[in-house]
């Protein structure tokens, strides 16, 4: 499993709602993905991160991309939304991988 280094939102876009925060994350290969955060606008937990409460405090442990309040998605959960396309409704997920394996 593919392990991140170093993660961080962006906010520049965002709503009232917190709609158009992204997620960027970057991993030991050095490959990256730009994940939306709108498909979860309805996860309890994501809320307070889209609405601003917690959006800028993302942590890792390497596995998993987690925020103060219990909100977290996993590798595994990130790869399954580039994969599928279905991230933001629109498919909005940007891509600069080379090797990453599940």
């Amino acid at each position: 499993m593919q392990r991140i280094t170093e993660i961080w939102t962006d906010d520049s876009r965002c709503d009232e709602r917190g709609m158009g925060a992204v997620l960027n994350v970057h991993f030991q290969s050095g490959d990256g993905i730009i994940i939306s955060l709108d498909s979860k606008v309805d996860a309890p937990l994501f809320r307070d991160v889209l609405n601003g409460k917690c959006r800028n405090s993302p942590q890792t442990d390497g596995e998993r991309v987690y925020w103060e309040n219990g909100a977290s998605l996993s590798v595994k959960e990130m790869l399954a939304m580039l994969e599928s396309g279905i991230n933001d409704g629109g498919g909005n997920v940007e891509k600069q991988m080379g090797g990453i394996e599940k």
